[in-house]
């Protein structure tokens, strides 16, 4: 992943300019990782391609992909690794449940990886369903209708998350809401103020751990008005 994250954001600011058909990219592009930058790069420049092209169009060049991909091994494991990266990360701006959950029916269909590498994949293609923009919040043990609340997810074993708590409780811009922080994982609860607590027994079900802590805001009508947003 190290130049991933730098080629895609780089990326995100010329798709304007882009006019490529990601419904023919892997038509025109091999699986060549022998320069392993090079490779992601390209594959980065894909990822927004498809982010940003029509449903129908995108899900037909993830399974050209996979059917290259099927055709090497190693590049089998090294682009699921980069697919993973970029539809399913918060930090990319590629994030996007439909093609995630179109590139796990291909991992666990593709007969590549065995159950165990599979299951990752799986687990995480149920956590990206929950909370997208525009639908019904989910937050175990939360009612959020009648006011507009500020969620934030935190791991109460990561020493950072009260930093998260800290930094957003002195952003001016969350004065009004109210401030809902849903603790998972082990650790002493947090004291800040002006935030309620609550540490939901199934909240794993719902929040990846992993890419705590991040927050996101939930409308007076219970919907989802932002996205899940990393919070340092």
């Amino acid at each position: 992943m190290r130049y991933f994250f730098t080629a895609i954001l780089c990326l995100a600011f010329l798709s304007g300019c882009q006019t490529q058909d990601v419904s023919s990219f892997w038509n025109k592009h091999s699986l060549d990782y022998s320069d392993i930058g090079s490779a992601e790069e390209q594959f980065a420049d894909f990822a927004l391609l498809a982010a940003s092209a029509p449903e129908h169009d995108a899900m037909m060049a993830m399974d050209v992909l996979f059917d290259k991909m099927k055709q090497d091994t190693v590049a089998y494991y090294i682009y699921t690794n980069w697919i993973d990266g970029s539809f399913y990360t918060i930090l990319s701006p590629c994030r996007n449940a439909t093609l995630y959950s179109k590139a796990v029916d291909r991992i666990t269909g593709d007969g590549i990886m065995n159950p165990n590498e599979c299951e990752p994949f799986l687990k995480k293609r149920e956590w990206i369903q929950y909370n997208r923009k525009g639908s019904l919040a989910t937050v175990p043990g939360l009612y959020a209708k009648g006011t507009r609340t500020l969620v934030l997810v935190l791991d109460l074993g990561c020493p950072s998350c009260r930093e998260a708590l800290e930094k957003l409780s002195a952003d001016s811009q969350w004065d009004g809401l109210n401030k809902v922080a849903v603790g998972l994982g082990n650790g002493p609860a947090p004291d800040v103020q002006g935030w309620e607590y609550i540490f939901p027994e199934n909240g794993r079900v719902v929040f990846d751990i992993q890419m705590t802590p991040v927050y996101f805001v939930i409308a007076a009508d219970g919907t989802v008005e932002s996205g899940y947003t990393p919070a340092l």
